[in-house]
């Protein structure tokens, strides 16, 4: 992919610099000399840090820090520290410039800030890799976000405008920090009630990582943005009049368009087309009203709503009673409009709609005054402050368990005095024991879920009151790993077995030196380590509780020579990182896969759980046993595995070999007609020339659900075979199915 690049003389690039920094101080709300001191002061530095320093796109590098902290006021509305550190975030981590040159110059909550900022070099030990790095600068971050949420805002108006640059970066980079954005940080930014910026970093991420379909979606979108207006318009107009008539004068109501992201996400789970998705937009009703009145004021629109519109019942959801755990605030219904088409309606004050829009960054602003949604928020926090307390937190199991509960919906349940708790759905009963105390949670043996006994397994539903049942004879097992869902029970859990096993495993160390003694060798940690690797016991903890237990027999070593405390011939394999960039690109014509990167003629099979055809948009994953697994791009696990093994990626393509049928089912819908399957063969068998497995159909009421299976070629010619079937009289959907 090529990018233009346009090169500036000096003089056009200072001109550039000063007016992007101009720009940012007109949009800051500056209160005093100081404050505008403190920004100069910032802005001095990070120039001198970043000067010669260019991004790939030949811009200098200085244009990024000001657009971060451009983003900071413009989204966030952050204070002049904020603007101050987004400036320098790059500073100690690219530069000469120290955390003591910051404390020397700023105040401390800069430098801490800085420090939050500033990714952690140098990460090391046996499982080293691009994820660990990952997790343990994530948990850094979040150490400081329990102190100041400032950091993370930073650090997502900094992935924020990355990804608004990315284009001239090459098309694996861009796929590699796209999967990561969409793995971690559109996550993130949900959890933290920020969901226009979630919105764009999904889109964005979209948009390198399956890029036909989200040219297909935006172009569809803009093609039917017409009807669309007028659609909100004659919906709007009769609502607006009655809304004044009913007494509510100070008052917005627009309409939104869905995320290009969030269409793609209802094709892709619902099995539908662009056409039959009727949820194309949102009205909203922001109503400009004091806090103390804004619960009555937005159920008074919903009565005016639901006088003119019809609603549909199950469709109500009340965030204003019961706020989001991230703060989200709404009243949500959904109405029969004009034409017979279903509109969903968001009804919100002006104070929960800037929530809803900036998330934590209103909370962090209205700190010191107290709200509802403010304390879900900040209970949220306290868990990771919690978590991240908790000694026995390894880095990659906090990413792990962090990023579960990051999408996850609410589930409300109430404690046996009639407390209202917010737990996160699929919580159990061992989930809730945990939240309310450490030591009830390792005690608990089951509980009464509305007067009923139900055990620790069991899944807690809206509106339950739970009462916990306890023994002092109880404690966790391995097992409960399985049943606990919520981050702050698991780490509890981990944290009582590695307890339990520590002191069984002090009593493997005194079997284990008794045993060296007789083969002569001495007690040590370098050599306990070498033979749990030896022997594949995991870590030395494990192998030394495992001895306790007797789950490894001492007779094994034996079998092994130790000279002078190691163990001879001891080869200790690690994974090597495949370095693409050491390779040219070269193509193997004789392969059904081009794969790029050097790695011809090796033995490669197609993924199980995405089933990619040949034409579809793939790439390689290195596996430890099973060579070559070929993906499709937009496979449910391709985030996951770009972000966590970049360097197990290859870029793959289809090759120019005889191709293999693939068998692949379709789901058509549609009027029965006499005669209809008889026209169905005919386009398949005799028209498309393709060879057809089975067919079954199925009629209740004039309306016919069938399914057919057909071995095509690649995913041309099933699109060829799509579009002729939609086109046979009677049928209304065609929609391909995993076979």
């Amino acid at each position: 992919m090529s990018v233009e690049v346009v090169i500036k003389s000096p003089e056009e690039e200072k001109k550039d610099i000063l007016r992007e920094y101009k720009r940012l101080l007109r949009m800051a709300k500056i209160q005093s000399k100081e404050e505008l001191a403190v920004i100069r002061k910032a802005f001095k530095i990070a120039v001198k840090a970043h000067d010669g320093t260019r991004r790939k796109s030949g811009e200098p590098y200085i244009l990024h820090p000001i657009a971060v902290a451009q983003i900071v006021v413009e989204e966030f509305n952050l204070d002049y520290i904020s603007i101050a550190c987004a400036l320098m975030h790059d500073v100690v981590e690219d530069s000469e410039f120290t955390l003591e040159d910051m404390l020397s110059n700023f105040n401390p909550n800069v430098t801490r800030i800085i420090d939050g900022l500033t990714k952690i070099k140098g990460v090391v030990g046996k499982d080293s890799s691009m994820v660990k790095a990952q997790a343990e600068n994530l948990k850094k971050i979040l150490l400081t976000l329990s102190d100041d949420v400032r950091v993370i805002l930073i650090k997502i108006a900094d992935r924020l405008h990355n990804m608004r640059t990315m284009k001239s970066m090459p098309e694996r980079k861009q796929v590699r920090i796209s999967s990561e954005t969409m793995y971690l940080y559109a996550p993130l930014a949900h959890r933290l009630g920020l969901y226009k910026i979630k919105t764009e970093l999904e889109d964005l991420s979209l948009k390198y990582t399956n890029r036909e379909m989200y040219g297909d979606i935006a172009k569809k979108l803009a093609a039917t943005k017409r009807d669309r207006d007028k659609f909100i318009k004659d919906f709007i107009n009769p609502l607006k009049a009655k809304l004044i008539e009913g007494g509510l004068e100070d008052f917005e109501i627009y309409g939104r368009p869905k995320s290009i992201h969030s269409i793609w996400n209802k094709i892709r789970k619902k099995g539908v087309s662009f056409e039959e998705i009727y949820d194309l937009f949102a009205i909203r009703i922001v109503i400009e009203t004091p806090e103390k009145s804004e619960k009555p004021e937005c159920w008074k629109a919903y009565s005016i709503i639901t006088d003119i519109y019809k609603p549909l019942p199950d469709r109500l959801r009340d965030w204003i009673s019961n706020p989001k755990s991230n703060g989200y605030e709404s009243l949500h219904t959904t109405v029969l409009g004009p034409k017979g088409r279903w509109v969903e309606v968001q009804i919100r004050s002006k104070r929960m709609d800037e929530i809803a829009e900036k998330g934590v960054a209103a909370h962090w602003r209205y700190k010191g005054q107290r709200t509802k949604s403010g304390d879900m928020l900040e209970d949220w926090l306290e868990q990771v402050r919690d978590y991240l307390q908790n000694p026995a937190a390894n880095a990659l199991e906090f990413l792990n368990d962090f990023k579960q509960n990051l999408y996850e919906s609410d589930v409300y349940v109430f404690t046996p005095k009639g407390d209202l708790m917010n737990m996160r759905a699929g919580s159990t009963i061992l989930d809730f024991a945990f939240s309310i105390h450490t030591e009830l949670g390792a005690k608990c043996i089951g509980g009464q879920i509305n007067n009923k006994l139900r055990p620790i397994s069991h899944k807690l539903k809206n509106g339950d009151q739970v009462h916990i049942l306890t023994s002092t004879k109880q404690k966790p097992t391995e097992d409960w790993l399985s049943i606990a869902v919520t981050s702050k029970a698991r780490s509890r859990i981990k944290s009582h077995l590695k307890e339990e096993m520590r002191i069984e495993a002090e009593n493997g160390k005194l079997i284990l030196e008794r045993k060296l003694k007789q083969l002569k060798a001495e007690m040590t940690k370098d050599l306990t380590e070498q033979l749990a690797t030896h022997f594949k016991q995991g870590s030395s903890l494990h192998f030394l509780y495992n001895i306790s237990v007797g789950n490894f027999d001492l007779n094994k070593l034996k079998g092994v020579t130790i000279i002078n405390n190691r163990i001879e011939n001891l080869v200790e394999r690690k994974a090597k990182p495949i370095e693409e960039d050491k390779y040219s690109d070269r193509i193997s014509q004789d392969a059904d896969l081009m794969l790029f990167g050097g790695l011809n003629n090796v033995e490669y099979s197609l993924a199980k759980c995405c089933s990619p055809r040949q034409g579809d948009k793939v790439f390689g994953f290195i596996t430890i046993t099973k060579g070559i697994k070929i993906h499709l791009d937009s496979c449910p696990n391709a985030h996951e595995m770009k972000t966590k093994y970049p360097y197990r990626i290859v870029n793959t393509i289809w090759g120019k070999q005889e191709t293999v049928a693939f068998l692949t089912g379709l789901r058509i819908t549609g009027i029965d007609d006499v005669g209809l399957i008889n026209r169905l063969t005919n386009v398949v068998s005799n028209k498309m020339n393709i060879d057809m497995r089975s067919i079954s159909f199925d009629t209740i009421d004039g309306v016919f659900e069938g399914l057919i299976k057909v071995y095509v070629q690649n995913n041309k010619q099933l699109k060829s075979l799509m579009e002729a079937i939609k086109n046979i009289n009677g049928v209304h959907n065609v929609r391909k199915i995993e076979t």
